[in-house]
């Protein structure tokens, strides 16, 4: 009988250090180490991150690389002169959403999403009765040439089809 316990011991015994010794070998997903942040999950060693967010670990919201205020000069083209002018990106509704208005026509606010992968925000084009305006925004990221970031905005206005009214404001982020 003793003789038995010894002998289950002992197999008890090299089972657990067996197993342990092999568990610790095993490769390791690194998504038992990898947190993902903003409701993004890991799969297959990665972040797969949910709308709004990117970057490693879920970390960046998108929206924070364009909103702010932007100061910079609006030409106008039907021979108007050149001002200065100040233009305010925030989020809209949903992740993805931004709205841009120009300080000198707060009432004519630009809502659209975000085509993260070139920089622009896309506005539907405005219709109201026989007046058409197409709006295009893109924001260019600092870079080696440029220390900050700048947002061109470009307004068309056609009435009856007709190119009535244009503008251009191009201005820098400053806070």
């Amino acid at each position: 009988m003793q003789f038995l316990k010894k002998s289950i011991l002992a197999a008890a015994s090299l089972f657990i250090v067996s197993a342990t010794v092999l568990s610790s070998c095993a490769p390791k997903s690194s998504c038992d180490t990898l947190v993902c942040q903003n409701g993004g999950t890991c799969a297959a060693d990665f972040c797969s991150c949910v709308t709004g967010y990117d970057g490693p670990q879920c970390e960046n919201k998108i929206t924070d690389r364009y909103i702010g205020t932007y100061a910079g000069y609006t030409r106008p083209r039907l021979g108007q002169p050149t001002h200065s002018d100040t233009v305010d990106v925030y989020v809209a509704s949903n992740p993805l959403t931004l709205s841009v208005v120009r300080r000198r026509d707060p009432a004519t606010i630009f809502t659209g999403l975000i085509q993260n992968q070139n920089n622009t925000i896309v506005v539907n084009d405005l219709v109201n009765e026989n007046v058409r305006t197409v709006v295009n925004i893109s924001i260019k990221n600092a870079n080696s040439v440029n220390a900050t970031k700048v947002l061109n905005l470009n307004l068309v206005t056609y009435i009856s089809g007709i190119k009535d009214n244009e503008l251009e404001f191009s201005g820098e982020l400053i806070k």
